[in-house]
């Protein structure tokens, strides 16, 4: 690949970009830990991100380590964790691209791995199973967030067939069930807090698809929080602004007519996304043209 495929690409891409971050950090600390074996500390860069970047499912560590809630969904330590979680994202990444926009996968990510943080936090807390493991159990990875997407397509997308472990034909509502029951039946294993973790973003996937078949957009709120944030810091942004206040009549009515031009332009696109989809929904993703394809790809950027 040249450099200019590779900046288009992960410059197009949320999800590319969450991927890259997830195996950055990983290798990240993997490097480090060499590092620190060669000078007799084996395994303690590992310790180190555990500590202070994974979830703790004590509340009084929970309060010193407020921002855990967020770094642990990045965070893998074991190469089949993040083998296993990044490998679903490249295989769903461009059927997501082609039914969400970037801001919305940012949005189910991050509040997929929130709602999985606290389903753990609290089931650890509630249930008198856990009592003893309390004090020292932690959460980390990005399953949480991951099974919010698959949950999401299930329901956006019953229909949508994938080859499981390249061999069998499934469609996803039967994937998105068979991974649910998965994690049910765990809960009684030593993994439990992670699949509790599972559930929480499952959860948060079901109702994102289910308010967004009704014409509502539940990341929202965050993806405007967001943008404030990012406001503060771009002094940029404040130049920009002033530069643009004086406005003329004849702009303003060239702006009107561009505006209702754009209008017309996205009900056309509407239109031709539907067709699209309900043809994947029917025949699989494979059976678009190439002109349907970069025409979804287009769209995912949007």
């Amino acid at each position: 690949m040249n450099n200019s495929f590779v900046k288009t690409y992960f410059q197009s891409s949320i999800l590319a970009k969450l991927i890259v971050i997830n195996i950055g950090v990983f290798l990240l600390i993997s490097v480090a830990d060499v590092l620190f074996y060669l000078f007799g500390m084996q395994g303690y860069m590992e310790y180190l991100s555990v500590k202070f970047l994974a979830l703790p499912a004590n509340l009084e560590t929970l309060a010193f380590r407020f921002y855990t809630p967020l770094t642990y969904m990045f965070l893998h330590t074991d190469f089949w964790h993040i083998f296993a979680n990044m490998l679903w994202l490249i295989c769903i990444k461009q059927f997501l691209e082609s039914i969400l926009n970037n801001r919305q996968l940012l949005g189910v990510y991050i509040l997929g791995g929130l709602s999985g943080a606290f389903m753990y936090v609290f089931s650890y807390n509630v249930f008198p199973v856990f009592e003893n493991s309390l004090a020292t159990s932690v959460c980390l990875g990005a399953s949480a967030a991951v099974t919010a997407y698959i949950i999401l397509i299930a329901v956006l997308q019953p229909e949508y067939r994938v080859l499981f472990f390249g061999i069998i034909p499934m469609t996803f509502k039967w994937i998105a069930i068979a991974y649910v029951i998965f994690d049910v039946f765990q809960l009684t294993g030593d993994n439990a807090g992670g699949h509790f973790a599972h559930l929480g973003g499952a959860i948060f996937g079901l109702v994102f698809a289910l308010q967004l078949k009704k014409g509502r957009d539940i990341t929202q709120g965050f993806n405007k929080l967001v943008d404030k944030i990012v406001s503060v810091f771009s002094f940029s942004g404040v130049k920009q602004h002033k530069t643009k206040m004086r406005v003329t009549y004849n702009e303003r009515k060239e702006n009107n007519n561009v505006t209702k031009s754009r209008q017309e332009s996205s009900v056309e696109d509407r239109k031709r996304m539907d067709e699209i989809l309900k043809k994947i929904s029917q025949s699989g993703y494979d059976n678009l043209t190439k002109e349907e394809k970069a025409f979804l790809f287009k769209m995912s950027g949007k």
